[in-house]
C-alpha cells in the first residue's frame, strides 16, 4: 500500500500532533522558573547562559569551554569543613513522540515502533561538582527506553585534574583527563560526541556507516593530558582501552554485550586548535584523529583485529551578542578500514575500505528564549556487500555504498532554563545508496523522514 512522503504525515498522526502542540503550549503557560539548577550551575551560582549559548544545551560559550578545560574547578566545593554547600546532583530526561513518513518498511515491519504516541525516552543521573581546587568531575548514570524495556547504563563520564602554570608573561594550562568515549572531553560542537544534530528521536534512523571514533561511547575507558596556551592553543594526546576490568565502573562492562566493539590493547587519540577571541566574535580550526584496533566477535575477544585510522578537521565561528547568538560549524572526517579480523570470516566483503562524513551546520539563538537551526550531514565509502547491502525482492543487489544525504531543521523554546521544548525534522535525500523510487522495493530515502516533537528537562 503507498502512502504519502516527503514531509506529509499520515493524516491519522495530525490531529494527534495538534493536540500534542496544544498541550505543550498550554504548559509554557503554565510553567513557571524552577529554583532547582543542574550541579554545575549551583556550584558557581550562575544561569545556564553562563556556560551554554542561548541556555541551550551542550552548546558552549567561551566561558563554559574554559570552565571545561579548567577541570569543573570554578565556584565552590560541595563540602568545605563549615559543611555542605549544595547538592552535587542533578536529574534531566526527555520525553516526546515521532511520527515517520512511512513507520514501516517494504516487508511490513515497523520502522517507529510507536508513532505519534507519546513515549519517555530516559531519564539521567548525574553527579557533576569541583571535587578540590585542582580536580572536578562529571558522571552520569542513565535509565533509557530501549525499545521495548528499560535498561540502566553508565552514560558520560569525564574526570579532570588541572594545573596553571605562569612562564613570564603567558598562561599555560595543563590538564590530566579519563573519560568513556572519544573526543566526550572536547569543548566543541564540532567533533563526534557533541555534534549536530545534539540529540535525536531514538526512533529516527541515522546513516548506515558511522566511523569508529564515533562509535565507542560508553564502551572504553582512557588515561590522557592536555594542554592550552594563552587560551589560543590546544594540543591533547589520550590513549583507550576496552571498558572492562579498572575501566568497567566507566561502562558497566556493556563492552561484552549488544555486539560492542571492544578495543584490543591501548588506542591513541589526538587532538589540536587554534582559537581566537575578538569581542563578539570567536573562531576555531582544528584537527583530530584515532588509530582503533577492534576484535570482530566481541563475545571472542581474540585473534586478528580490524583497524581504523580516523582523521579530521573542523572549524566553528560564533558571533555572540547580546539579544542573538549566531553558531556556523563544520567537520569532515576520513577513515581508512583495514578489516584483518572480518574478510577471513566474512563479515567484511574487502579486506580494505574507507568512510568519509562531513557535517556542516549552525544555530541562531535570540532573547535566551528561542534557537533555530539547521543542519546537513553526508556519508559515503567504499563498497562492502557484507555490511551495506540491500536487494529487491528477487534477490538483485541494488547497493553495496553507505551513501547517505540528508538534512535536520529544528525549532528549540526555552520554557525556562530548566525545560526546553524541541521540534525537529529529519529528512533523507540518499539513503544506503539508493537516491529514488526503488521498483519492487517498495521504499525510498524520504520514507526515512521524520518529524520529533520533544521536551528536555534539566534541574
Amino acid at each position: 500500500m503507498r502512502v504519502d512522503t516527503g514531509c506529509h504525515l499520515r493524516q491519522a498522526a495530525i490531529p494527534k500532533l495538534i493536540r500534542a502542540l496544544f498541550l505543550l503550549a498550554g504548559g509554557m503557560c503554565c510553567v513557571s522558573d524552577m529554583q532547582a539548577l543542574p550541579s554545575f550551575a549551583r556550584q558557581t551560582g550562575q544561569r545556564c547562559a553562563a556556560c551554554h549559548v542561548g541556555g541551550n544545551w551542550p552548546q558552549l560559550t567561551p566561558w563554559g569551554r574554559f570552565f571545561k578545560l579548567a577541570g569543573y574547578t570554578a565556584g565552590r566545593s560541595f563540602v568545605d569543613k563549615e559543611g555542605f554547600n549544595y547538592v552535587p546532583l542533578g536529574v534531566f530526561g526527555q520525553a516526546g513522540l515521532t511520527w515517520a513518513t512511512q513507520p514501516n518498511d517494504a516487508q511490513g515491519n515497523p520502522v517507529v515502533t510507536q508513532n505519534g504516541s507519546p513515549e519517555a525516552y530516559q531519564f539521567t543521573g548525574e553527579v557533576g561538582t569541583k571535587l578540590t581546587d585542582f580536580a572536578g568531575v562529571f558522571w552520569e548514570y542513565q535509565v533509557a527506553n530501549q525499545f521495548p524495556g528499560w535498561k540502566g547504563v553508565v552514560d558520560l563520564v569525564d574526570i579532570r585534574a588541572t594545573h596553571f602554570f605562569h612562564p613570564g608573561n603567558h598562561e599555560l594550562l595543563v590538564g590530566f583527563d579519563s573519560n568513556n568515549n572519544p573526543s566526550v572531553q572536547d569543548v566543541w560542537n564540532t567533533v563526534p560526541a557533541w555534534k549536530y544534530p545534539f540529540y535525536t528521536s531514538p526512533q529516527s534512523p541515522g546513516p548506515p556507516g558511522s566511523p569508529m571514533i564515533a562509535s565507542l561511547s560508553q564502551q572504553t575507558g582512557s588515561v590522557g593530558a592536555y594542554a592550552l596556551f594563552d587560551r589560543e592553543f590546544y594540543v591533547e594526546f589520550s590513549t583507550y582501552h576496552v571498558g572492562t576490568d579498572f575501566f568497567r565502573w566507566m561502562t558497566g562492562g556493556t563492552s561484552l554485550q549488544n555486539g560492542a566493539n571492544y578495543l584490543s590493547g591501548w588506542n591513541p587519540y589526538w587532538r589540536a586548535y587554534w582559537t581566537k577571541a575578538e569581542g563578539p566574535h570567536v573562531f576555531m580550526a582544528g584537527v583530530l584523529g584515532m588509530h582503533s584496533n577492534v576484535y570482530p566477535d566481541s563475545s571472542s575477544p581474540s585473534g586478528p583485529t580490524d583497524t581504523f585510522s580516523d582523521n579530521g578537521f573542523d572549524s566553528q565561528y560564533q558571533y555572540l551578542g547580546e539579544t542573538n547568538k549566531l553558531t556556523l560549524r563544520g567537520s569532515y572526517i576520513y577513515e581508512h578500514q583495514s578489516w584483518n579480523g572480518s574478510f577471513p570470516l566474512g563479515n567484511a566483503s574487502n579486506p580494505k575500505g574507507n568512510l568519509k562524513t562531513l557535517n556542516l551546520n549552525g544555530s541562531y539563538a535570540l532573547h535566551e528564549a528561542w534557537t533555530f537551526s539547521g543542519g546537513f550531514f553526508f556519508s559515503n565509502g567504499s563498497s562492502n556487500a557484507a555490511l551495506y547491502a540491500i536487494t529487491d525482492p528477487a534477490g538483485v543487489q541494488l547497493t553495496d555504498k553507505p551513501t547517505t544525504t540528508g538534512y535536520v531543521l529544528q525549532v528549540d523554546r526555552t520554557i525556562t532554563q530548566n525545560i526546553v521544548a524541541s521540534l525537529q525534522y529529519t529528512g533523507f535525500t540518499k539513503f544506503n545508496g539508493l537516491a529514488s523510487n526503488i521498483d519492487g522495493l517498495g521504499r525510498k530515502p524520504s520514507d526515512n523522514n521524520t518529524l520529533w516533537l520533544t521536551v528536555f528537562f534539566a534541574f
